[in-house]
């Protein structure tokens, strides 16, 4: 709602009370008591909007700036990039969300160029499968049951592969399972560690404690970051994420 909307409807109120007190001296009140009456409702009206004027802008100022989320919520989890490096952006996604796919696909390519492959930053990944995105959970246990194999550079090719495959991985949640090993033997996994870490569900504590640690802090959607302690939410533009990481850069 912009300011205008905010403060039509008191003005509205007052500006009839101008017509009606306008009315009811034309009808026979004093003149000079009207004239003074309509200057007493002007005034309080000026008064009125400059203070709801001044509340937008201490509003606008507030929601500018940035959360702060202290602690370290990096976890045990799977890490792109440098582990030293300056920059931790800590990530809460997961990988059937429309929205973290738009993020992977834009912000995050510029942010790996810019700044994880050159050292200056790192990226955490942690899962937050959202309970109305049924292949949420099972595409979670793969890419754990990826890492459980290869490291954090294979956790990272299931990522991507996920991602940039949603569309069709997620067409049809019946047959995740089925979907999620086909991806595994791809990435030249052994089939039959994997399908015994996913089929037992090896990593569904793991992934519990970071939706567990994204609630405490208030975070229940996707995709939110977490820079260095500054809170982002959802896909935001490149730019976001680089203001940021450039002022924590020149700290």
């Amino acid at each position: 709602m912009n300011l205008n909307e905010k403060i039509s409807l008191p003005v509205a109120i007052v500006v009839a009370s101008v017509l009606l007190s306008g009315s009811t001296i034309f009808l026979g009140l004093n003149a000079d008591l009207g004239k003074n009456l309509k200057t007493d409702v002007k005034d309080a009206l000026n008064e009125y909007i400059q203070e709801q004027q001044q509340e937008a802008q201490k509003q606008a100022v507030a929601e500018n700036q940035p959360k702060i989320i202290p602690g370290d919520f990096t976890d045990d989890d799977p890490v792109k990039g440098n582990k030293n490096a300056k920059i931790t952006i800590v990530e809460f996604s997961e990988y059937q969300c429309p929205y973290c796919a738009k993020f992977y696909e834009n912000a995050y390519q510029d942010i790996l160029k810019d700044y994880v492959n050159t050292g200056k930053a790192k990226v955490v990944f942690r899962d937050l499968p959202l309970d109305f995105h049924p292949g949420a959970m099972p595409a979670a246990l793969a890419a754990n049951c990826a890492r459980d194999q290869g490291g954090d550079a294979m956790y990272f090719k299931m990522h991507d592969k996920l991602f940039e495959n949603q569309s069709t991985i997620f067409a049809d949640t019946t047959k995740i399972d089925e979907t999620m090993k086909q991806m595994a033997s791809q990435l030249g996994l052994n089939s039959t560690k994997f399908s015994s870490c996913y089929d037992s569900e090896k990593y569904k504590d793991e992934i519990e404690k970071d939706i567990a640690d994204a609630d405490s802090v208030g975070i229940r959607g996707t995709p939110a970051f977490i820079i260095n302690g500054q809170y982002i939410s959802g896909a935001q533009p490149y730019e976001k994420f680089k203001t940021i990481i450039e002022q924590e850069l020149a700290k």
